[in-house]
């Protein structure tokens, strides 16, 4: 097992962040309105060939993407974790790490070309899938939007000459869908539970490139993140009343004043809180989405990576 926090060369990706989580639902349309009038996301686009939506508030083409669990994507499965994604610089970067990581024995369960972006996915010893992506396209909103209808062909990695330019937006601008109960920033970080965590956290060092920002191989929590230093994946480990999969989605907010505006709306409107948690590394607000999936409001605290190194698992668990 490799050094989780190696050299860049002896990693085979360098992700900058999170760029997105996609999740398996059971009712597109119902959850598409739900992420839109409760959780705060603008609609971006459709894909109705896969009954799938994306929905974006500027940080990127899609914070949150979502297939139908009766569509040729969602295969049946029930509602959870489709996969996380993780953004690299440039697709020169996509190109170099899959070609490095094929050259020493690894596979992927595909690669494709989602027209705005390139995709190599590779699934997490628990079976989350992963996809390592670069976008291709800056401008987005005009190559994304309304109901897509163009083919997501096999892309081959190194078959045309990788785009060298970085795509993304240092500095998007934010949009806010005021008529909304929450409006959060970005998705922030996922929370995984882990049958073992050792084989995960060398497959999301080693094989994702991830940095360990807290814990360890040996310790109950991982917290990791990419090179622009974000706290953005918690493992926790697994055991008899803690099943592994996906815990909760994390949603970054502006501040106490608007997320207490948001608790006030949300009561107005009849809904409620799964949980409150105020602490001095975050305060986090969890909600229920229409499938039953967690999701956590928050706003961190100023605190070194390191003062997460200690807490207690029951609380790091939802904390995190």
């Amino acid at each position: 097992m490799g050094d989780p926090n190696a050299a860049p060369a002896a990693r085979y990706f360098q992700p900058r962040r999170l760029g997105h989580v996609n999740l398996v639902v059971s009712d597109t349309e119902r959850s598409m309105r739900f992420y839109n009038a409760v959780a705060g996301f603008e609609e971006a686009y459709r894909v109705a060939a896969i009954k799938g939506g994306f929905l974006s508030n500027g940080n990127t083409h899609h914070d949150i993407g979502m297939v139908e669990s009766s569509g040729p994507s969602g295969r049946g499965r029930p509602p959870g974790l489709n996969h996380l994604a993780f953004e690299l610089e440039t697709e020169v970067d996509l190109v170099h790490g899959y070609n490095r990581a094929i050259a020493d024995g690894l596979s992927f369960d595909r690669t494709l070309d989602h027209d705005i972006s390139h995709s190599a996915y590779a699934s997490d010893p628990d079976g989350n899938q992963c996809e390592t992506y670069a976008d291709v396209i800056r401008d987005w909103r005009n190559a994304r939007n309304g109901v897509v209808t163009k083919p997501k062909p096999v892309w081959y990695p190194g078959l045309t000459e990788p785009c060298t330019e970085r795509n993304y937006e240092i500095a998007p601008e934010i949009r806010r869908v005021e008529e909304a109960v929450f409006h959060p920033l970005r998705t922030k970080h996922a929370t995984l539970v882990v049958s073992d965590m050792a084989a995960a956290v060398d497959f999301y060092t080693r094989r994702q490139g991830l940095r360990v920002l807290a814990g360890g191989a040996s310790r109950p929590l991982t917290i990791l993140g990419g090179t622009c230093g974000e706290r953005n994946l918690a493992l926790l480990r697994a055991h008899a009343d803690l099943q592994p999969g996906l815990h909760h989605i994390g949603f970054e907010l502006r501040d106490d004043a608007d997320l207490d505006a948001s608790l006030t709306r949300l009561k107005a409107d009849g809904g409620s809180v799964d949980l409150h948690i105020e602490h001095p590394l975050r305060r986090a607000v969890f909600i229920r989405d229409p499938d039953g999936l967690r999701l956590q409001f928050f706003i961190d605290r100023p605190a070194p990576d390191s003062a997460w190194e200690d807490l207690d698992p029951q609380l790091a668990l939802f904390l995190a």
